[in-house]
């Protein structure tokens, strides 16, 4: 029944009020259900997961050094620093090169690894770690800390080599950081999308330009024949000694007769020398091994008295370790005639000046030897 009196007008409102109360109990949200991606729109971003993993990846780095360098220590170090002097024959940019790598290829790797992380899949992320382990275990074990500085972590014949490679490299992953930093910065602001391998590209191109810097400022190792043995010829206690051959090879094949006895050597370096004292002949051959540990098990079962392979005439045989070296020493007269009593002291006191002056130039301080226990000159 319609009512006279504005009974229309009241029903087309309460319509009008039940439609907008429909229309407000569909759109609020129900407090169980989830959020809907609009159409055509990606799903929000999880970073948590993401900022989880990386959180482990840099607590598995702080836990690495510490295991490092109080289980492995001068161990890994030693092992480390041996295997590299075997491949590079312990020559000075060698072996910076080698302390080089040491620091820059666990950076790079790392780098490289926070860069895709979040473009691996999840099955692909632990096998990068474990990739990552050995690397950078073996970085750690070079990083000074604590109560151990540069010095203290490196060793062998090549030691300064080593340890300046080492410290340019760290320049180098200093100059990196700071310049991934500025790029990152500047990129932010410019508004700029920079590809996914920026990161690693620029860090290897800071570590590179160290590398050019440390090997413009190595210093010579002296393990072959024109650094051991620079002079022609040389005065020691009043006497001079001239220089009649030298060379050099890899490995030590001829030193000995037989084979065996120096396994695991890296280079020999070989010399013979006159004195004006006498008619003394002197030649010398320097066997180099990775390690001082090395040298001395190869010297332990030598005979002090062994000679030299291939030598004529009757000599005076010394075996001898000064390092990371083993020193065969022989001497005798120049024409190779029996050696009497009484000549055994002269002809040493050559050989004892020509072993003190290849140590010498090994640690940087030449010095002479003294005459003593009846070693001396033939003419005082």
């Amino acid at each position: 029944m319609w009512n006279l009196k504005g009974g229309r007008g009241r029903s087309v409102d309460l319509v009008a009020q039940a439609r907008a109360d429909a229309e407000r109990r569909h759109a609020a949200p129900r407090p169980d259900a989830a959020p809907q991606a609009q159409d055509g729109a990606e799903a929000p971003a999880r970073p948590a997961r993401d900022g989880l993993s990386l959180g482990a990846l840099l607590a598995f780095g702080l836990v690495t050094f510490v295991v490092a360098q109080a289980a492995l220590g001068y161990v890994g170090r030693e092992r480390i620093q041996g295997y590299a002097c075997a491949v590079t024959g312990c020559t000075g940019p060698g072996m910076a090169t080698a302390g080089w790598l040491l620091i820059t290829v666990p950076f790079l790797y790392v780098v490289a690894a926070v860069a895709l992380w979040s473009r691996l899949p999840g099955r692909a992320r632990p096998v990068l770690i474990l990739l990552a382990a050995p690397l950078v275990v073996g970085g750690f074990l070079f990083v000074p800390g604590g109560r151990n500085d540069l010095d203290d972590l490196v060793d062998g014949p090549a030691r300064y080599a080593t340890a300046t490679g080492v410290t340019w490299a760290g320049a180098g992953v200093a100059l990196a950081v700071l310049t991934l930093l500025v790029v990152a910065v500047l990129a932010e602001n410019m508004k700029v999308a920079l590809p996914p391998v920026w990161a690693s590209l620029v860090a290897a191109g800071a570590c590179l330009a160290m590398l050019g810097v440390a090997l413009g400022r190595v210093e010579p190792v002296p393990v072959t024949a024109e650094l051991a043995f620079p002079e022609r010829t040389f005065t020691a206690a009043g006497d001079t000694l001239t220089r009649t051959s030298a060379d050099d090879r890899r490995g030590c094949a001829g030193v000995l007769a037989g084979g065996g006895r120096l396994d695991g050597c890296v280079r020999t370096v070989r010399g013979s020398w006159t004195t004006d004292d006498s008619d003394a002949v002197v030649r010398l051959a320097a066997v180099l091994f990775p390690t001082e540990a090395v040298a001395r098990a190869r010297r332990g079962p030598l005979r002090s008295g062994t000679a030299q392979a291939g030598l004529d005439g009757e000599t005076v045989d010394v075996v001898s370790t000064s390092g990371s070296w083993v020193l065969f020493v022989s001497v005798g007269h120049a024409d190779g005639r029996a050696i009497a009593r009484g000549d055994r002291g002269h002809l040493m006191w050559a050989a004892s000046q020509v072993v003190y002056r290849f140590i010498g130039h090994q640690v940087g301080l030449l010095v002479a030897p003294t005459p003593k226990d009846g070693i001396g000159p033939r003419t005082p």
